[in-house]
């Protein structure tokens, strides 16, 4: 009974390894062109950048005010309201060693507001994040921090009752050596958060434009998705990006422990069926 047991567990666990290859190498495809693909699919160009020609990936997690399950956006995806209302961990990927030395900005507009069929409010500041330095390597996933404060705090997500999903965009730039001194004249903790133009505003303070960029969509409580793997058909060929830095994990991280509750699943069944 027990060499019985032991081939079945081995069966199940090798099912659990073969999934979770398969999940790691579905994570890995995300590239510079398909974000830059997608950013256009969603006509994120033109509607809040003229043009989009990232040089470097930026990755975004945030942390489920719910569950405390890390969420790794994934160019285009949908995401709940509880999933995105937490300030996020952001990380870039590049093989531009020349951006180690760089200090950046993160913007983070609504282009949607407060419908994406009548944008009159367009855009909303949701983040303006002066002082980001790279801690850690690159070519890996370099966590972005800082030890400033930002220009507009983090604002989560909140589309009106009865509106399509937003497009929450994300932009990080290159922070020119005067921006703490001219950033404060176009805006600052008194200036509306709506009717903001990320593009106007990066023209004035010379940011240029951006190096990196991501999105996602999130809609009111009830036209939400509950799974990060759900995406528009705007974001089809931007993938699944690898998650960036240490300690954070994806939707495909989450289906991992689902596989891994499969396996051992059959194990329980197959030891009630030998008793």
């Amino acid at each position: 009974m027990f060499v019985q047991l032991l081939t079945i567990a081995t069966i199940a666990i090798s099912s659990v390894v073969a999934q979770n290859a398969t999940n790691a190498t579905s994570t890995s495809n995300v590239t510079i062109a398909s974000v830059a693909q997608a950013f256009s699919a969603a006509k994120i160009v033109p509607d809040v950048l003229p043009s989009f020609n990232p040089t470097a990936l930026l990755g975004v997690v945030f942390t489920d005010n719910t569950t405390g399950a890390s969420v790794n956006v994934t160019p285009g995806a949908n995401l709940t309201r509880e999933q995105n209302a937490i300030r996020p961990q952001v990380f870039l990927t590049s093989n531009d060693t020349s951006l180690a030395s760089q200090t950046f900005v993160l913007v983070m507009v609504d282009p949607d507001a407060p419908t994406p069929q009548n944008p009159s409010a367009a855009q909303i500041r949701h983040f303006l994040a002066p002082g980001l330095q790279a801690n850690g390597s690159l070519a890996a996933g370099s966590a972005l921090v800082n030890n400033t404060p930002a220009i507009s705090d983090f604002l989560r997500p909140s589309p009106p009752a009865g509106s399509d999903p937003h497009r929450y965009t994300l932009l990080l730039f290159v922070q020119p050596a005067n921006f703490t001194t001219v950033a404060p004249t176009f805006v600052n903790a008194s200036t509306p958060i709506s009717n903001f133009n990320v593009s106007l505003f990066a023209q004035e303070v010379g940011l240029g434009s951006p190096i990196a960029g991501n999105f996602f969509f999130t809609g009111p409580d009830s036209n939400s998705t509950n799974s990060t793997n759900s995406t528009s058909t705007a974001s089809g060929a931007a993938g699944s990006p690898t998650s960036p830095g240490s300690g954070t994990s994806s939707a495909f991280g989450r289906m991992e422990v689902s596989w891994a509750g499969i396996g051992f699943a059959t194990i329980l069944f197959a030891v009630s069926s030998l008793l």
